[in-house]
């Protein structure tokens, strides 16, 4: 029992930090793209309700563009906050193991890129 304790609160190696990391910037990738996509729906339902008012089309399938409009932009908040989740567990990760891991590494600059991307979508 003592040695799994132990076990736990050991150093990690540098090729399972490594691991780590990639793990953690793919995820950030893929919730960067996630949160994107819902904006970019959100704004071609957005444009499909206003086509169809300014077309003066039947008042229901104006409803119906609306009920779908609302649902995409209903995913935005989640997705914003497993973006800002996953940002800061990458962020916090580099940030306490960035010194063992190669700073000219390509997982360290990949690592970096995607904190930078991200952190731009936030300013927006």
């Amino acid at each position: 029992k003592n040695f799994v304790l132990n076990h736990q609160f050991a150093r990690m190696s540098q090729a399972e930090m490594i691991k780590t990391l990639k793990v953690k910037t793919s995820a950030l990738k893929r919730t960067h793209k996630e949160a994107s996509m819902y904006e970019k729906e959100r704004d071609r339902e957005q444009a499909k309700v206003d086509k169809l008012k300014a077309d003066n089309a039947d008042a229901h399938d104006v409803k119906q563009a609306e009920n779908v409009l609302n649902e995409s932009a209903m995913m935005i908040p989640e997705s914003k906050k497993r973006l800002e989740a996953v940002y800061n567990d990458l962020r916090s990760f580099v940030a306490e193991n960035g010194k063992d891991i190669p700073e000219d590494s390509e997982d360290m600059a990949a690592a970096k890129e995607v904190l930078a991307a991200v952190e731009e979508t936030f300013k927006a």
